[in-house]
């Protein structure tokens, strides 16, 4: 049994068997909270969710004993913050988000204020609570939870009206540093008996600062990415953790907010185009995910149930002043100035101020920096259960009863959200039996001049062909092509699923009647992409990614163009 209570000393004490035991622990961890994510991702339960309760199980076990330190969960989970903050910043697409994006950046700001303002100031009025310590409760939770929205959208295939769905995800992937920010100012007012004047130029530094050493950091880097300035063996990855990091700590010196600068470092880099970016994404996905599974079991170890039993009528409470009272009031007030949103995305807004991790982390912050009168780590941790489970489960029957869910529209997107921009294209064509190239040799099949197979694969083997190279059933051909600068202005992809009495079950892909410029790109069945032809019968289940092709007339037949050349003449 490890007691983490000392875990510092005891590898000095106990020796080699004590780390040898600790790996062990955090190994067997790390797998199991791996393997709960597939769970997570299958059922469409939010992964905040699942590792808080795996950690709780764990804890509440007896396989830990005594895990209370606070000051260590605060460090490793600042930490694993950093990473998820710059990440969330790296993934925002920034042509995406633009048409919502001031009504986002008001939500994530004055949005928080208000909602921590208001909340604040029940339970003060209600509860009884000492005012600035009610402040401070409302400041800590006042951001949504970025993975949690993000879940349940995508695994619903919630496509909503008026881009709410992507006002959500750029809402709740850029307020956690305002939250940070307001739980900052309450600590300082509560320890140093902050003057109102003092308070204001807190906040105007940590906001101030943290985009001013975000924007500069930024500057450079995108400097260094137009130089052409690229690491090898695995460099690139280490330098952008270290800008990361050094884009929190130089803020947080300067008295700015470090997960403001990170998220700004993010969303510059994340929207530019260099060499490495490819192997960014999939190493930061790695990396995010281990941040979150670190945070979201060490918060569950440091859960009591007792705890939350003894504390549960207050969270109650919160809840439902959160969920009835301050999100709506914040919302339906910010965005009344918005002439394109009605009043069914306010409702669905207000309804998905789903809480998560980042306000269990800033009241970790809170415990450790203020003495208070009441358990705010437990009242936080069990609002965002309820939170989750309530708000979360329904959101995709609010969605529907509100009329904001449209089927058929599904999540546009451009081509670049399937395929990362570059000079070259590759493409893989497989040579099935009844091919008509079976047996011909390069040179004697038809293939437009600016294309050339670069690669054959057969059986396991490569090489590269030339003119005399007889092709086979089961080879494999690999194409390369020039990138088509200008495919987003004409070239929109949306996706639709093939649902229970759908008109496009079991029928031919011959036999759709689809909208002149419009052509089915590739189906996705079962894990595995299908380049579809005319004999593929669509399935239940299938997810289609059609393509509309904008601003092209659709080939004239024959008679027609005759019709037009005699009415002209």
């Amino acid at each position: 049994m490890l007691d983490w209570t000392f875990l510092l000393n005891q590898a000095e004490t106990e020796g080699d068997n004590f780390l040898i035991e600790t790996l062990i622990f955090i190994g067997v961890i790390v797998i199991v909270s791996v393997l709960l994510s597939s769970v997570s991702h299958r059922f469409g339960i939010p992964m905040l969710l699942v590792f808080i309760v795996f950690g709780m199980v764990i804890g509440s076990s007896g396989l830990i004993a005594n895990f209370d330190n606070f000051q260590f969960a605060n460090t490793v989970c600042s930490i694993a913050l950093i990473f998820i903050m710059f990440y969330g910043g790296f993934g925002t697409s920034w042509k995406a988000a633009r048409p919502v994006v001031a009504k986002a950046v008001s939500l994530a700001s004055f949005g928080v204020f208000l909602t921590a303002l208001i909340t604040g100031f029940f339970v003060h009025l209600i509860l009884g609570f000492p005012l600035l310590e009610a402040m401070l409760l409302g400041s800590v939770i006042g951001s949504t939870d970025a993975a949690s929205v993000f879940s349940i959208l995508r695994h619903n295939k919630l496509s909503l009206k008026e881009n709410t769905d992507s006002l959500l995800e750029m809402e709740s992937g850029s307020n956690d540093p305002f939250s940070y920010i307001l739980t900052v100012v309450m600590i300082a007012m509560m320890n140093e008996g902050m003057k109102a004047g003092q308070a204001l130029l807190m906040l105007f530094l940590q906001l101030f600062v943290g985009l001013a050493v975000g924007a500069l950091i930024s500057y450079l880097v995108v400097l260094m990415i137009r130089k052409k300035v690229f690491f090898v063996g695995g460099g690139n990855e280490v330098f952008t953790i270290a800008i990361a990091l050094l884009g929190y700590a130089l803020a947080e010196i300067l008295s700015g907010n470090g997960y403001l600068s990170v998220y700004v470092i993010g969303i510059v880099l994340g929207n530019q185009e260099y060499e490495s970016k490819r192997d960014l994404v999939t190493f930061f996905d790695g990396l995010t995910m281990l941040a979150q599974i670190v945070i979201f079991f060490t918060l569950g170890l440091l859960s009591e149930p007792l705890s939350i039993i003894r504390i549960l009528p207050t969270a109650l409470f919160v809840m439902l002043v959160m969920t009835i009272i301050s999100r709506p009031v914040s919302v339906f007030g910010l965005l009344q100035f918005a002439k394109d949103s009605s009043v069914n995305q306010k409702l669905v807004v207000s309804w998905a101020g789903i809480r998560g991790a980042a306000s269990i982390v800033f009241a970790i912050v809170a415990v450790n920096s203020v003495n208070l009168a009441h358990d705010l780590f437990h009242i936080v941790f069990t609002v965002v259960l309820i939170s989750l489970g309530i708000q979360g489960g329904l959101m995709p029957y609010v969605a529907r009863k509100t009329k904001m869910y449209d089927p058929q529209k599904d999540i546009m997107k451009t081509f670049t959200d399937y395929e990362e921009e570059k000079n070259v294209q590759f493409i893989l064509s497989d040579i099935k039996a009844g091919h008509p190239w079976i047996g011909k040799k390069l040179h004697q099949v038809f293939i437009p001049q600016d294309i050339r197979v670069v690669v054959i694969e057969r059986e396991d083997e490569q090489f590269i062909p030339d003119g005399q190279s007889v092709i086979e059933e089961g080879d494999r051909l690999v194409f390369c092509a020039l990138h088509f600068d200008d495919i987003e202005d004409h070239f929109r992809l949306r996706e639709r699923h093939v649902e229970e009495g759908d008109m496009f079950a079991a029928q031919f892909i011959r036999d759709l009647k689809l909208h002149e410029n419009t052509r089915i790109l590739l189906i996705e069945r079962h894990g595995e992409v299908i380049i579809p032809t005319g004999d593929v019968r669509l399935e239940i289940g299938d997810l289609l990614i059609l393509n509309t092709y904008e601003n092209i007339k659709p080939l004239p037949e024959s008679g027609s163009v005759q019709a037009t050349r005699a009415e002209k003449s």
